[in-house]
């Protein structure tokens, strides 16, 4: 409801501080509802740059896997020898890359899951790890992507196709 006043000798419109405090309430109601989702949203963009960055290895692992029938087989399988025998490049911090987001992506040669392995970092994701396992059955690669259940991303920032 708008109310006119009297200053000077003429009518001003105005709103009485009941309204005022109204679209305050509403605002603040509508922003508790906002930020969570934002949120989300910001955590899932930082899940989706390491995917996205994991490609080149993905492939890497791929043409590997097809010319040699097997897994890279290095000493102690250190992950930054992996890398080298993969044709990856092997910076101590980033392993086969890194960006924004993401402090480091390495191959884990591990016999029973090997997997590419994302390492998120900073904000809602500092430290968590997702995981691109690799499953060589009938002589093709089939790439499960998941979280560990310790230090794993939570599954709710997690794309669709890595729940």
């Amino acid at each position: 409801m708008r109310h006119f006043s009297r200053v000077a000798g003429r009518t001003t419109p105005g709103f009485t501080l009941i309204e005022l405090m109204i679209v305050v309430a509403i605002v603040g109601a509508l922003a508790a509802i906002a930020i969570p989702a934002y949120q989300n949203y910001v955590a899932r963009t930082k899940v989706s740059e390491g995917l996205t960055l994991a490609q080149p290895l993905r492939r890497a692992v791929a043409e590997y896997y097809a010319v040699n029938g097997r897994l890279p087989v290095v000493a102690n399988n250190n992950w930054g020898n992996v890398l080298e025998e993969l044709g990856m490049g092997n910076d101590s911090e980033a392993g086969a890359g890194s960006g924004r987001y993401v402090k480091r992506i390495w191959w884990n040669n591990n016999t029973n899951h090997p997997a590419i392995r994302i390492r998120y970092d900073g904000g809602l994701l500092d430290n968590e790890l997702v995981f691109i396992e690799a499953d060589f059955n009938g002589g093709t690669i089939r790439w499960n992507c998941t979280a560990p259940s310790s230090d794993g991303v939570p599954v709710r920032y997690l794309p669709a196709s890595c729940r």
